[in-house]
């Protein structure tokens, strides 16, 4: 009786760790099987996104702490135009270049709290930088992404009569600035210190506007009719990342 009761003790346990075996070779199968890849547009825009960084930035790296692993984010570093091409095409999933024309479909969820303040950096002077009316600078040469100066803060520009000088990234932009090539370069309030402590320029020689263009929220763009992206929009939503309404920016 008490070998037949230990034989069935020794079955059990045999029974017991088959079972978690085969749970094992499931989940590993499983996390085989639906870990999608959610391929990522962006501009080498450092520091919020760079690809020769280790993370890629911090932009990419507040996405793939977001996600936990729900699908793998695949950065595609693309040059300005060629990004721009690609969102307005329709050939996107996720983008944290903006696509300019909008459907129900394209969301922007917001990954941080804090705003990227979008303005202009000059040599520093002893006076405030700011203006009221952009025409005040009409005249003015300034370093701005070649793919955007048709669109939005762009063709402001434009149409208060200030000189466009096309440039491929923010880095271009604060090199032709610290030349004295340009009288503006386009940035934000974070980027810019980190890029001219790279080129070796003092940060404390430079000054950014006081007033600026846009806050705009660090935020992943989802074209939801991309199976992987929406895939990531559940979870995020999910997990407590808003939607951001795209007509208040």
């Amino acid at each position: 009786m008490l070998r037949a009761v230990c034989t069935l003790l020794i079955f059990a346990c045999l029974m017991i760790q088959a079972e978690e075996v085969r749970a094992q070779e499931f989940n590993h199968h499983k996390e085989e099987v639906e870990v999608e890849r959610l391929e990522v547009i962006a501009m080498d825009y450092a520091p919020f996104t760079s690809e020769t960084s280790d993370d890629n930035g911090l932009a990419f790296k507040l996405l793939t702490d977001a996600l936990d692993g729900t699908v793998q984010v695949q950065p595609q570093f693309l040059s300005a135009a060629r990004a721009h091409r690609m969102v307005q095409e329709g050939e996107w999933c996720a983008s944290f270049y903006p696509p300019q024309k909008l459907i129900d479909k394209h969301i922007l969820v917001k990954l941080a709290d804090e705003p990227v303040k979008l303005g202009l950096y000059r040599l520093r002077e002893n006076t405030p930088f700011f203006w009221n009316n952009l025409n005040e600078l009409a005249g003015r040469r300034v370093a701005y992404f070649r793919a955007l100066e048709r669109d939005g803060i762009g063709l402001e520009m434009v149409q208060a009569g200030i000189e466009i000088f096309s440039v491929e990234t923010t880095r271009q932009g604060v090199q032709l600035l610290a030349k004295g090539r340009v009288d503006y370069a386009f940035g934000d309030q974070v980027s810019g210190p980190a890029l001219m402590k790279q080129l070796g320029l003092n940060p404390d020689d430079y000054q950014f506007s006081e007033t600026v263009f846009r806050d705009f929220p660090v935020g992943i763009w989802l074209n939801l009719s991309c199976p992987q992206a929406l895939t990531a929009f559940h979870y995020l939503n999910s997990h407590g990342y808003l939607q951001i309404d795209i007509d208040k920016l």
